[in-house]
C-alpha cells in the first residue's frame, strides 16, 4: 500500500459491459482522484469541541439562517450528546445528556439530517431513534415498539434519500429499515446470513441520487448495494492488491464514488458505485492522515470527507481532488 501523508493517488478504470458482435466500443471512464489531509477537529474530553468516542458525523446538505450550509453534526457517543460545529470546526452548540427520557441519550451512534432541518439520532443502548428540530428540541420518536414484529436492537447508522425517506441499520436484528418522512414504516431488507441480501450486523447505510441503497455489512466484511425495492444488486469487499475490507463501519456516496470507513484496517477506501476499487488512504495511528477505528463518514459539497475517528476522539477532514 502506497501511503503519502497529505496525498495518495491511484487510477481505476470503470469499463462497460463486454462488446457484443457489431456493438459500439464501451465507454471507458478514468477515475483518478487523490485524497489529501485537511484538518482534524476536537480533543478527548467533555467540553466544547471535545469528544469521547464519537461514532458518527453528518454534514448538512441544506442550510437556512439557523443552520448554515455545511454545518457538521457529531454523535458524541461517550458523552451522550450531539455537538454541532461550524464549517471551520468551531463549536456552535450541543444538546442531550445521559438518560432514557425524551431528549436524553444512551450511546448515540448514528445521526442524519433531512431536508426539513430535522435531526435523527439513533441510540445503541436505548434501542430507539429520536427526532429533533435543528436547534436540538425533541420532536418525536421514530420506530417505537415493534417494527415488522421485532423491536429495534442496537440501531446504528442512518441516511436520508432524495425523497426524504429515512434508512436505518437495525444492526442487532441484521436488517435495514426504511421509513417515510413522517416516520411510517415502508420496507425491511435483510435478515441474518452470508448470502446475497442478508446481513451480519450492518452498521451503516447510504442512499445515492438514483435511490440505490448501499449497506456496510460489517460482520460479513463487505458492502452490499440494493435497488429501491430492496433487491440485491451487487456486493464488494476487495480493495485491489490491498487487504480486503474488515468490519466496515461508515458509508457515504456521491455522483461518482462510494466512501467506506474501513474500521478494521484503520483507513478510508474509495470505490466506484459499481464496486470497483479506486484507492485507500490512511493507516493506524494518531497523526495526520492516520486513524484509530474510523466509523461514521460524511461528505460536503466541496468534495471534502469528514470521518468520525472514534478511537482518536476527533473528526478528520480530507479533500478529494480530481
Amino acid at each position: 500500500m502506497k501511503v503519502m501523508i497529505g496525498s495518495i493517488t491511484l487510477a481505476a478504470l470503470l469499463v462497460g459491459p463486454a462488446l457484443a458482435m457489431g456493438a459500439a466500443p464501451p465507454t471507458v471512464e478514468v477515475i483518478n482522484p487523490s485524497v489529501e489531509y485537511v484538518a482534524d477537529y476536537g480533543l478527548p474530553g467533555s467540553g466544547e469541541r471535545q469528544f469521547y468516542y464519537p461514532h458518527d458525523v453528518k454534514v448538512a446538505q441544506v442550510g437556512d439562517l439557523e443552520t448554515g450550509l455545511g454545518n457538521i453534526f457529531v454523535a458524541d457517543s461517550g458523552n451522550n450528546r450531539v455537538e454541532r460545529l461550524d464549517r471551520d470546526g468551531s463549536f456552535v452548540y450541543q444538546f442531550g445528556s445521559f438518560g432514557s427520557a425524551a431528549g436524553k441519550f444512551n450511546t448515540p451512534v448514528g445521526i442524519a439530517v433531512d431536508f426539513n432541518y430535522r435531526i435523527y439520532v439513533s441510540e445503541k443502548d436505548n434501542d430507539r431513534i429520536q427526532l429533533f428540530d435543528i436547534r436540538g428540541n425533541f420532536l418525536n420518536y421514530i420506530a417505537t415498539g415493534e417494527v415488522n414484529f421485532r423491536s429495534l436492537r442496537d440501531p446504528a447508522g442512518m441516511d436520508v434519500d432524495p425523497l426524504g425517506n429515512l434508512y436505518m441499520a437495525d444492526s442487532g436484528n441484521d436488517r435495514v429499515l426504511k421509513f417515510d418522512d413522517r416516520g411510517n414504516f415502508l420496507l425491511e431488507v435483510g435478515g441474518y446470513g452470508t448470502g446475497s441480501g442478508f446481513f451480519n450486523r450492518p452498521l451503516a447505510v447510504a442512499a445515492d441520487r438514483d435511490r440505490y441503497l448501499f449497506v456496510a455489512d460489517s460482520g460479513n466484511n463487505r458492502i452490499q448495494k440494493f435497488d429501491v425495492d430492496g433487491r440485491p444488486v451487487l456486493s464488494f469487499s476487495q480493495a485491489g492488491v490491498e487487504a480486503p475490507l474488515a468490519s466496515p463501519q461508515g458509508l457515504a456516496v456521491d455522483d461518482k464514488l462510494v466512501y467506506v470507513s474501513d474500521g478494521g484496517n484503520n483507513r478510508v477506501c474509495l470505490f466506484t458505485r459499481q464496486g470497483k476499487f479506486v484507492l485507500a488512504f490512511g493507516k493506524k495511528g494518531s497523526g495526520k492522515g492516520e486513524f484509530n477505528n474510523p466509523s461514521g463518514i460524511s461528505l460536503d459539497r466541496k468534495g471534502h470527507i469528514y470521518i468520525a475517528d472514534t478511537g482518536n476522539h476527533r473528526i478528520v477532514e480530507l479533500a478529494v481532488k480530481y
